[in-house]
């Protein structure tokens, strides 16, 4: 159904997905069609979230955050706790993982936190340079050809210091995939992130970290998952790329 009507068929299967009551975290099946975003709530403490939020907190001071993509906001929880006085908003698809998220975070007393029902190229709502880090995880993977240029120049839009995504990465030659708009590869989008930002922020700069077993202990994710850093042109050259990265730009 994808390669006939692309991005659309995902966005479908992902705004309904708690009409399933199940989880693709767990492969558990649940009662109540809530309850499978618990899957979710429960993974706050995964390796990737807590090195996802240092390369957020690369950016300080930070005083506002976008995550694309944010189920019911695990990593926004780590992104509160780590930044109480920041202005933190988070969308997603699934409008039973944004209800959901909202009572966490109130239950949590977690108020600086804001949720909304949005599809990742819907960022009308917000004006340019709203918030200096926009991230995503593991979110671009379902973003086909046809939607992935909007996408990408909304987030450079809203940004104001930089981005950091989390994402499989294409690590094979430029020429194969010359303008990054992904090549697909068991039912995931991989891409040249690098090349595809510079696109919409020619004067960006990208740091490339690969996903580790540390990180990720996943064998997919550790073959072409990558953590993309970039900052924008007022960013570029504050901070010096660790010897661990490859420099792209």
């Amino acid at each position: 159904m994808e390669r006939i009507i692309g991005t659309r068929a995902r966005e479908h299967e992902w705004a309904t997905l708690h009409y399933y009551k199940s989880s693709d975290l767990s492969g558990k099946h649940y009662d109540k069609r809530d309850e499978w975003v618990l899957d979710y709530w429960d993974s706050r403490d995964h390796s990737h979230r807590t090195f996802l939020l240092e390369k957020i907190a690369g950016f300080s001071p930070v005083s506002s955050v976008l995550e694309i993509g944010c189920n019911c906001g695990p990593n926004l929880y780590l992104v509160a706790r780590r930044f109480p006085d920041s202005q933190i908003h988070g969308i997603d698809i699934n409008p039973v993982a944004i209800q959901k998220g909202r009572e966490l975070f109130a239950a949590a007393g977690i108020t600086n936190v804001n949720l909304s029902v949005h599809k990742a190229d819907e960022l009308g709502q917000f004006p340019d340079k709203s918030f200096d880090v926009v991230f995503t995880d593991a979110v671009l993977i379902y973003i086909g050809r046809d939607k992935i240029r909007k996408v990408i120049a909304e987030m450079v839009r809203v940004a104001r210091k930089g981005l950091v995504l989390l994402e499989r990465y294409n690590f094979g030659p430029e020429q194969r995939d010359p303008y990054g708009l992904g090549i697909r590869r068991n039912d995931l989008w991989l891409r040249n992130y690098a090349t595809l930002i510079k696109q919409f922020a020619p004067g960006a700069q990208a740091q490339i970290t690969r996903v580790t077993a540390d990180i990720w202990p996943d064998k997919g994710w550790q073959e072409t998952g990558a953590i993309i850093e970039v900052r924008l042109t007022s960013e570029v050259n504050r901070n010096v790329p660790h010897a661990t990265e490859e420099t792209v730009g």
